[in-house]
């Protein structure tokens, strides 16, 4: 699905408006689907108080007065503006709602007594702001947002929640709890990224007749993946295939004491479809990984103090020939060893190579990463992340998105950088903004679980364009069943790997049904 930045909204409605679809219709639209899903809330007419900006969002929460006033509903408009400033298609609005002959008065009129009337509403409409918001919110706004935040009915935000902004997801100053935001013609980015998604409650994306194509023209370079695109994405599995059909993947990792990394890295991969799955590890832990799992074919790796030596780095270059993917990094461990295995491994690789953990930690400089023959999938926490660029997780989670692109376009890697709102990079900087997952995934090993499922895909023989925007998804989806049955306290990543079937029977089994 396309996700669109705010400018890029407003590209996209002038060509709407240029090719022939008037203003006022596609605002009439957006304000009769936000009446839509109010009704749809508050299905007995009920007291409804509209706090309105002069702008198009405001007009939009005018045309959802007009249409509750007729259906019944008891509408209270509050505008933050006069009357008089409204213009276009708004001030048309504002005028229906004046004919129609509905409560309408100012905020700075109203609001040592607006309380009151707070307290008796069914349901609050924010139309305040919308999407071209980038100044700290003040004034008047503010108060109408504090006052809103403090009641305890429902509230619907019109496109976004006033306050948060539209294409970082910054909160600035203070914004809106809505409980639904209805949002017009694509998602909003700042809608899916914290800390504005916080803030968003249930999102509801309605057409308001702009065609697609038009959508198009603005070249969208955010995304997120639906239920949909996921399902088509899933390999095909032949019906005469065998283990060596479904790809191979080469696992390494381990060191002493955390043996369990690769392990899990292993049993995702082998969960989401690879046919075969090779753990190499430090000799001394080989045993312990094979035990964990029978599925796995475990080798033992030159080592010093229970991590690979500089020895290694040839045996796994022979080994990944063997492979249709490398993985490198769960429970590696640190040391100059391990930084020369690293580097080695990048440099000669002859197939795609996932870098994840400590792989990310000895990673010299990211320089290096240009030296690479093929290509580098990178799943970085924003830990990893600042070590690689030398700053700060402040840094790194101050703008996700920006980041993450900036790292992929220059370095020509494709780039997971995860999170409660993980932001996948390709090397042409387009974006996917993964919206599955919960709190509970915070856990040790889920990353490594992660890595797992990339390196899966990719054995299999999906693009990797393909793959690094469908194992986020099913990784967050997995978590999600996890959660459901578990609760997020009691999540794990071996939960996450139960589930992983569980997840995708949910995509197969609705083509069915």
């Amino acid at each position: 699905m396309v996700v669109l930045t705010p400018g890029q909204m407003r590209k996209a409605d002038q060509l709407a408006i240029k090719a022939g679809i008037p203003d006022l219709v596609l605002m009439e639209v957006a304000g009769r689907e936000t009446a839509e899903r109010v009704r749809h809330l508050l299905p007995e007419p009920g007291h409804v108080v509209i706090f309105a900006g002069k702008g198009n969002n405001g007009g939009d929460g005018l045309v959802a007065a007009r249409y509750l006033d007729m259906w019944g509903y008891d509408v209270n408009l509050v505008l933050l503006r006069p009357g008089d400033e409204y213009r276009g298609s708004s001030a048309a609005n504002f005028k229906a709602c004046k004919a129609r002959s509905i409560n309408i008065s100012i905020f700075s009129d109203v609001k040592t007594r607006l309380n009151k009337e707070l307290e008796r509403a069914d349901l609050v409409i924010d139309a305040m702001l919308g999407t071209g918001l980038t100044g700290e919110v003040r004034g008047e706004f503010a108060r109408a947002i504090e006052m809103i935040n403090d009641q305890s009915c429902p509230v619907v935000s019109v496109d976004i929640p006033s306050g948060v902004e539209g294409e970082t997801g910054r909160v600035l100053g203070m914004a809106v709890k809505a409980d639904l935001t209805v949002t017009m013609a694509c998602p909003k980015v700042g809608l899916l990224v914290y800390p504005g998604k916080k803030y968003v409650g249930n999102l509801h994306v309605v057409d308001i007749g702009i065609p697609g194509e038009i959508i198009m023209k603005v070249k969208p370079d955010h995304f997120v993946l639906t239920e949909n695109e996921a399902r088509l994405l899933l390999p095909e599995r032949e019906v005469d295939g065998h283990k060596g059909s479904f790809g191979r993947v080469l696992m390494v990792g381990g060191s002493r004491g955390m043996s369990g990394a690769p392990s899990l890295g292993g049993l995702a991969a082998l969960r989401v479809g690879a046919g075969l799955v090779e753990v190499a590890v430090p000799e001394s832990i080989q045993p312990l990984v094979a035990i964990t799992a029978s599925e796995l074919i475990t080798s033992g790796l030159p080592e010093k103090d229970g991590k690979l030596n500089t020895n290694s780095d040839s045996i796994i270059t022979k080994k990944a020939e063997r492979a249709d993917v490398l993985a490198l990094g769960p429970g590696l461990g640190r040391g100059r060893g391990i930084r020369t295995v690293v580097a080695s491994v990048i440099k000669k690789a002859k197939k795609p190579v996932v870098l994840d953990a400590d792989a990310l930690n000895e990673i010299e400089s990211p320089d290096i990463l240009k030296e690479s023959e093929v290509p580098l999938i990178l799943t970085p926490h924003p830990g990893e992340m600042a070590r690689l660029l030398d700053t700060d997780i402040k840094g790194v989670q101050s703008n996700r998105i920006k980041i993450a692109r900036e790292f992929a376009t220059t370095y020509s890697v494709y780039l997971i950088l995860k999170g409660a709102d993980t932001v996948i990079a390709l090397p042409d900087g387009t974006i996917y903004i993964n919206d599955t997952g919960n709190e509970g995934m915070a856990t040790a090993g889920s990353g490594d679980v992660l890595t797992g499922m990339v390196s899966g895909l990719i054995a299999q023989g999906l693009d990797i364009q393909e793959a690094v925007v469908l194992a986020p998804y099913l990784h967050g989806l997995s978590g999600d069943k996890a959660r459901d049955n578990v609760t997020s306290y009691s999540l794990t990543a071996g939960t996450i790997i139960e589930f992983i079937a569980g997840a995708i029977m949910d995509l197969t089994t609705s083509v069915i049904n």
